[in-house]
């Protein structure tokens, strides 16, 4: 690339400038309201509680969804990790046929995942406007066995929008949905070492790039890029918060013992009903096992005054 630069009597600064579109995406038209949402539920879990379902639900107002791509990011690394798989059971993405996810740390402590509703055209299975009633995936996190004594319990599951490289939504044609061309000048300076001629009106022979002013010249190219229209898109981010163990807490509500962790034990105890979510926090009589015992024993706490639950 040769360069040409004339000496100016006013002023040694030439601004040349040149127009590089260095991203190309296809925008659908523009809508007066939102045109997605993307919502990570609150969860809540005991210290060292497995498989917890984090539900990420979606509103598509007025664009069919054919495909996306989302990362997930935690603002801490000693609370939880993700597992590296998705739930799609009863989600909108439970027919698609292609889909995948990774930790781009290796560690858990990030997901990105992506999703394709059809190998090819017709999209059949593409989701059509709809309000988030249903999920549209589940992924599944595992809490680390953290203290009691742990004071701030709460981490926050970010969706990255910074870069639309991991954050994108597609109609069935390939449209990307709520995406903005933005730009910004990519400057380079030079100063120019060897004059033709040592009046005004000579040209630079030789110049070297130099980190900014004073130059005799600077080449501007604009670089356009694409960015999440905040106008038209509106994401939530998610909280995973750790509750502290209560004895008879055996709903895990994370409250006080009341009728309902009474009625969840005589499920688990006689209708295979599920197993607390922390087991020791059935154990009310202090005894070995969770037995009638301990029912027995969280009756007469709630209703005749008896000695409150004595977890081991």
């Amino acid at each position: 690339m040769q360069f040409q630069f004339k000496r100016v009597k006013m002023s040694r600064y030439l601004v040349v400038v040149s127009l590089a579109a260095l991203l190309t995406i296809s925008v659908g038209h523009a809508q007066e309201s939102l045109d997605l949402e993307v919502i990570v539920e609150d969860v809540t879990a005991f210290p060292g509680e497995q498989n917890v379902v984090i539900p990420i639900y979606m509103k598509n107002y007025h664009d069919i969804i054919a495909g996306f791509n989302l990362w997930l990011m935690l603002d801490r690394s000693d609370i939880m990790e993700f597992q590296i798989v998705l739930d799609l059971d009863g989600t909108l993405m439970e027919d698609w046929e292609i889909w995948g996810v990774n930790s781009l740390g290796g560690q858990g402590h990030d997901l990105v995942f992506y999703g394709i509703s059809n190998f090819a055209p017709p999209y059949t299975n593409a989701i059509s406007p709809q309000y988030g009633e249903i999920p549209l995936v589940k992924v599944i996190a595992d809490v680390y066995d953290i203290p009691d004594t742990m004071t701030e319990r709460a981490v926050n599951i970010h969706v990255v929008t910074e870069t639309i490289d991991h954050f994108s939504f597609s109609d069935p044609n390939g449209n990307s949905i709520g995406i903005m061309i933005d730009s910004f000048p990519d400057t380079t300076w030079f100063i120019c070492t060897e004059w033709s001629e040592p009046d005004p009106d000579s040209f630079c022979l030789n110049w070297e790039e130099v980190p900014g002013p004073p130059a005799d010249s600077v080449d501007i190219t604009w670089v356009l890029y694409g960015v999440v229209d905040t106008t038209k898109v509106v994401v939530t981010d998610g909280l995973l918060t750790v509750l502290l163990p209560i004895c008879g807490d055996i709903d895990g509500s994370g409250g006080n013992p009341n009728v309902a962790d009474l009625t969840y034990l005589v499920e688990y105890l006689f209708f295979e009903g599920p197993p607390p979510p922390v087991i020791e926090m059935a154990n009310v009589d202090r005894d070995s096992g969770i037995n009638v015992a301990d029912l027995t024993y969280l009756v007469d706490f709630l209703f005749f005054g008896g000695p409150a639950p004595d977890c081991p």
